[in-house]
């Protein structure tokens, strides 16, 4: 989780999130749901997918994250 998660400073401000531990887990185990990968999907997959995101995906990615995360 740590190797994507150092780079989505931005997400954690859009979300309103503090960027502590307990929040970087739940919003790993949201965006790996939101992006339709196995719970246990390995750390450069799942940054391979957020790298591969459009603007317009990366819109769309936030509201599915605020709807996961009950924000």
């Amino acid at each position: 989780m740590t190797c994507y998660m150092r780079h989505l400073g931005w997400l954690f401000r859009v979300l309103e999130l503090e960027n502590d531990a307990g929040n970087r887990h739940r919003l790993d185990r949201a965006i790996k749901s939101a992006l339709g990968l196995r719970a246990d999907a390995p750390c450069p997959e799942v940054n391979a997918y957020l790298k591969a995101l459009s603007g317009e995906e990366r819109f769309e990615l936030i509201d599915a994250l605020e709807r996961e995360l009950g924000e």
